[in-house]
């Protein structure tokens, strides 16, 4: 099982670690809901004082691959690829009209999520973080 298997509702604790090592924590939820060939993703952290969402559609391609789309208000659109291996999720997403991309590693645990990921723009690291991911619902 991992962590678009079920419609579930996640408590998420981050931290942003900047390329010269200081570090931002963040608070917030992630809803996950599960449909026959859709997921949606409506994800918020509280991160520097200020509320951030991404709201995520996802389309399932085949029980090992799905493709992804957010709009996130501070950096545009993000489209990308999450790729399934029992447990794992693997993700590497670009941000449209621009140089950023990155990739995430989401690994779940019966009800606890952990994720590692970057983000550059093209080749320079503008951050990394990581998250432990609780299902509260």
């Amino acid at each position: 099982m991992h962590l678009l298997s079920e419609t579930a509702k996640w408590k998420t604790e981050s931290e942003f670690v900047s390329p010269d090592g200081i570090i931002s924590k963040a608070t917030g939820e992630s809803n996950i809901i599960v449909k026959k060939q859709e997921i949606r993703n409506d994800s918020w952290a509280v991160f520097g004082g200020m509320k951030r969402v991404n709201n995520f559609k996802i389309r399932i391609v085949s029980n090992y691959e799905y493709h992804f789309e957010s709009l996130n208000p501070e950096l545009g659109i993000q489209k990308g690829i999450f790729n399934v291996d029992r447990n794992l999720i693997y993700s590497k997403f670009t941000i449209e009209g621009t140089n950023l991309n990155g990739f995430e590693i989401i690994k779940r645990l019966d009800d606890i999520c952990y994720a590692n990921g970057s983000l550059y723009d093209g080749e320079k690291l503008i951050n990394t973080w990581n998250a432990v991911m609780n299902k509260i619902e």
